[in-house]
């Protein structure tokens, strides 16, 4: 086998060549950039969000890729060489492997690997501790990494069909006790955190990530399906990460949204969706990350992300309607002169924004929940004066719940709600 230049595990029976480090990661897609805000504003969101509460149960394993990843770079997500569509070797001085667990030795099962409980005490960084051998790589976007495969094939799925499941890398490992196969396009560093989280190595696995970084070991975890190798630190990443949630739609937005998602972390779950479903002028796509069908799209069909953006706004133009014609009906208004008044200003200012003559529709392109209500909030009021008796010279502005849109829509949320994490089904 070639020489490491990342030691796991001295003893381990498994060299992962991994190429194409550091491809490009969560990229926008067209629709998704416009629009989109950069720089922080004022926006209103949901309070900041709370503590976590990493209960055991939410911890379901999600998935394969293959069921939920439709249409997504192939640098984002990289099929395993174990997957192709090649048939498995077949050796006649071999005794075929069956598909099952079963095939794999007994004397090759282990018990649970058991991960440290307790951290050593250590100042947060960024990179991985010093401690694992490391080479020069041959190639500076090849790296080989030598791994346990008990340890693999007990932590992930994915990896214990490759080594077991009958391919040619399964049969080679149950002839000749090592391996080599292959993994690419994930970041180095993030792939380093996995892997020592599987081999319970966390003493070795930095205390503190960037979004970015944390939103890219989610989403190797999540293809190699070993979120539950993580349970013991995710509570220490988001205690430590300094990146708020933003109050715009941005990218870092959509990097909490699918964080906050796949670690089931519920109140940082629903601030984000909130700000996403508030802020965004465009249908909302995952920027090409593995976030649920049901919480973006589902085929054709908006998902309850985008479900909720448009009936905020649709129901927004709807309330602005209604007001209008209850003002022409005089159900609003404490008066003739109050109604008709109002009904011709509300009229002109909703000509202003276009929303009188044409009125816009699903899926509501350039329009955002915020934006329409600080426009509606800004409506100009018309000031205009009434006497207390009908024969007295002294006149005074008139004051009543209907005269200013500033009460008429008073009680509009600042923010669109949240989805509630709990409520939605496990992936």
């Amino acid at each position: 086998m070639n020489q490491p230049t990342h030691i796991i595990d001295p003893d381990g029976e498994v060299i992962i060549i991994f190429r194409n480090a550091d491809s490009p990661f969560a990229q926008a897609l067209e629709d998704t950039v416009t629009g989109m805000t950069l720089p922080e504003s004022a926006h209103c969101v949901q309070s900041p969000a709370g503590g976590i509460d990493p209960s055991p149960e939410v911890f379901e394993p999600p998935q394969p890729p293959s069921r939920r990843l439709k249409g997504k770079a192939k640098t984002a997500f990289p099929e395993p060489a174990a997957f192709s569509e090649q048939a498995p070797v077949e050796d006649p001085a071999a005794e075929e492997p069956a598909s099952e667990p079963a095939a794999f030795p007994e004397s090759a099962l282990i018990e649970d690997p058991t991960p440290e409980h307790h951290f050593a005490e250590q100042p947060a960084v960024e990179e991985l501790a010093a401690e694992e051998e490391i080479c020069e790589p041959l190639d500076e976007n090849c790296f080989y990494i030598q791994v346990s495969a008990k340890h693999l094939i007990f932590a992930s799925p994915v990896f214990k069909r490759i080594l077991t499941g009958g391919w040619k890398e399964s049969i080679s490992y149950l002839q000749k006790g090592s391996v080599e196969i292959t993994a690419d396009s994930w970041d180095i560093e993030a792939f380093l955190v996995v892997l020592h989280a599987i081999h319970g190595k966390y003493k070795d696995i930095p205390r503190k990530l960037t979004i970015e970084m944390l939103a890219k070991v989610a989403v190797i975890a999540d293809y190699y399906e070993c979120k539950e190798s993580l349970y013991l630190i995710t509570g220490i990443w988001l205690n430590n990460l300094e990146e708020g949630i933003p109050t715009t739609y941005s990218r870092d937005l959509i990097l909490w949204l699918w964080v906050s998602w796949f670690f089931q972390f519920p109140s940082q779950f629903k601030e984000s969706t909130s700000t996403v479903i508030s802020c965004s002028e465009n249908v909302i796509n995952g920027w090409e990350l593995p976030i649920s069908d049901k919480v973006i799209v589902s085929n054709v069909i908006s998902g309850l992300i985008n479900k909720s953006r448009e009936e905020a706004i649709n129901n927004f133009v709807l309330l602005l309607h209604a007001t209008r014609e209850a003002l022409l009906s005089c159900s609003r208004g404490c008066s003739f002169e109050c109604s008709s008044i109002m009904y011709g200003a509300l009229t002109m200012q909703m000509e202003s924004i276009h929303l009188l003559s044409s009125t816009p529709e699903a899926p509501f392109p350039s329009w955002n929940y915020n934006d329409l209500r600080q426009k509606v909030l800004s409506f100009q009021s018309p000031q205009w004066c009434t006497s207390s008796y009908s024969y007295s010279s002294h006149r005074h502005p008139h004051r009543c719940p209907d005269s200013s849109f500033a009460s008429i829509f008073a009680n509009l949320n600042a923010c669109v709600q949240g989805l509630d994490l709990n409520k939605l089904d496990p992936f």
